[in-house]
């Protein structure tokens, strides 16, 4: 106040016209001074306004997106979800102390080292993810622990809460919600709609499979394995399993080899369990009886390499009888009188030269042969040279024991929606496989004995085949042992196949790693526990009309056993 009148007394003193000329001065500072503090304020509006709606976007990014679909299984189990999380991050240039910053965020989340944490608060640049997806709980712990420069921000995340049980199916999506392997990835148009999806798999006859073939793992120290099980009416496939598996709420956890699908993916060569294709094809050419004679006792040779049996025969056998003992050199003389163009006709028919028609991006086409001569013939016919993955083989056998409709896989509930059926074996065909198969599990001398599930009536085929090497030829230390099998044999409505990759012998097993040792006990167990859950009762073979349906004629195999109890 004494300053503004001493100003106005000296004015006061001052020319009129040089007064007039002080105080205009003085009313264009106090103009522009205030000018300059109405465009501050009003910048720091707008800046504020900005940030607000930057905010508001975000929200809305996440709350107002059309939330991804469900997945379920047939059941309506839910398997995939979409739940709210946040994402945790810093700002390094306000972190003030980030020694002291790194040890409170490590007790707020153990699954990251403090060093992991430290070299985020640390990085160049003004922006640091630490966590990508933490709960709600953890984020508002981290907040109120008021640690400087660092922040949140919601989103949505997927969460499948069976972890491990169907993950290769389920696979996942990235950080931006968009699937990158699996069903999210397969049926992303779908499931971004919000558009829920129900698949094929029961997960509690997925949980089975995948504790019975861990146990084979374990029991024969293999490196994995692979499963299927497939209605045999609609192809829908109930159960498929890949191990090693991983936790799909952690698939960046996960290696490489847990992440490979080797139900879909991988493709191998499959063994004896091809015998069953090559016995339908020669029963359906009509150039083959099942009660035809095979020369299984003469030398036999491709080229300079001689085919053998496991157990050579000292009789010629019938062709049900070739399939019973798994005669590779009775399967490949009926390959050699079929020759190439009906093999390749049937092969073709049954998709085994095509990719799988599923809906996730983790399929692979069979490798076939170069060439298609008389050799590849003959060691096609016992699965060597053509090399399938596990779903083909299952979606082959159930079209072979079915009504010889070609049997397209499917994961979604209800089967693949095909208007045309089409007819690759006759009905008499298959009519005729079935209790031959039955055999395989039964008679003594059959090779899927430890298969058989008391009251349901299995019938399969054991495989044994050793892998090919990095030279491109076969080792004889890598094995992949299988069996694929349906029940009940008379009327097949499920069919079971079981892979195990690279077992070893044990000394229970007497040193083998076969078929017949390391998968079929796990087709028992399997089929033991979840046949009452898929609705399929025991039956009584002995009933006169079951009996009927299964007879077939093994007179040699049937006279060694007579002879042998005397």
């Amino acid at each position: 106040m004494n300053i503004w009148r001493s100003i106005s007394s000296l004015l006061g003193r001052m020319p009129a016209a040089e007064a007039r000329t002080v105080a205009r001065q003085r009313l264009v500072l106090a103009g522009s001074l205030g000018v300059a503090s109405f465009i501050l304020i009003a910048m720091q509006v707008v800046s504020l306004a900005m940030v607000e709606t930057r905010a508001r976007a975000d929200h809305l990014s996440d709350s107002e997106a059309p939330v991804r679909g469900k997945i379920y299984d047939r059941k309506g189990r839910l398997l995939a979800t979409s739940l709210p999380a946040f994402m945790l991050y810093a700002d390094p240039a306000e972190v003030m102390n980030p020694y002291e910053a790194t040890l409170q965020l490590a007790e707020l989340l153990p699954g990251m080292t403090e060093e992991e944490i430290f070299a985020k608060l640390t990085q160049k640049g003004r922006f640091a993810e630490i966590s990508w997806k933490v709960s709600p709980a953890t984020y508002a712990k981290t907040l109120h622990s008021g640690i400087v420069g660092v922040y949140g921000r919601k989103r949505i995340t997927r969460f499948y809460p069976h972890r491990q049980e169907a993950a290769h199916i389920l696979g996942a999506v990235n950080k931006d919600n968009i699937g990158i392997a699996g069903i999210e990835a397969g049926m992303q148009d779908r499931l971004i709609r919000g558009e829920d999806v129900h698949l094929s798999i029961d997960v509690a006859i997925q949980s089975i499979l995948r504790q019975e073939i861990t146990e084979q793992i374990r029991k024969f120290e293999a490196i994995g394995g692979a499963g299927v099980v497939m209605d045999v009416a609609s192809g829908e496939i109930v159960a498929m399993v890949s191990l090693p598996d991983y936790d799909a709420n952690y698939l960046a956890d996960a290696d490489n080899d847990a992440m490979f699908n080797r139900a879909t993916k991988g493709v191998y060569e499959l063994g004896s369990t091809f015998k069953i294709l090559n016995t339908a094809m020669a029963l359906d050419s009509g150039i083959f009886s099942l009660d035809d004679m095979i020369d299984v006792v003469s030398p036999l040779r491709v080229g300079r390499f001689p085919i053998r049996d496991f157990h050579p025969e000292k009789t010629p056998l019938n062709v049900a009888e070739v399939m019973v003992v798994s005669s590779n050199k009775g399967s490949a003389r009926i390959a050699d009188t079929l020759g190439p163009e009906i093999q390749q006709r049937y092969i073709s028919a049954l998709g085994l030269t095509t990719a799988l028609p599923l809906p996730i991006p983790e399929v692979a086409a069979p490798i076939v042969p170069s060439r298609w001569k008389r050799a590849e013939v003959m060691t096609i016919s016992y699965g060597h040279g053509l090399s399938v993955t596990p779903v083909h083989l299952a979606a082959a056998i159930a079209t072979t024991i079915g009504d010889g409709t070609k049997v397209i896989p499917s994961l979604e509930k209800g089967g693949a929606a095909s208007p045309i059926r089409e007819e690759v074996f006759s009905r008499e065909t298959a009519r005729q496989i079935r209790p031959v198969l039955r055999r395989v599990v039964t008679h003594p001398r059959g090779t899927g004995k430890k298969a058989d599930a008391y009251g349901y009536s299995v019938g399969g085929k054991t495989g044994t085949s050793e892998k090919i090497n990095t030279t491109g030829g076969y080792s004889r230390k890598a094995n992949i042992a299988s069996f694929v099998g349906a029940f009940p044999s008379h009327a097949p409505r499920y069919v079971v196949m079981v892979m195990v990759d690279e077992p070893k012998g044990q000394k229970f097993s007497y040193n083998y790693a076969t078929g017949g040792w390391v998968a079929a006990p796990a087709v028992r167990r399997f089929i033991n526990r979840a046949a009452p859950m898929l609705d399929v009762a025991p039956v009584n073979e002995k009933s006169p009309e079951i009996r009927q349906i299964m007879m077939v004629n093994l007179p040699q195999l049937d006279m060694e056993v007579k002879n042998a109890s005397y």
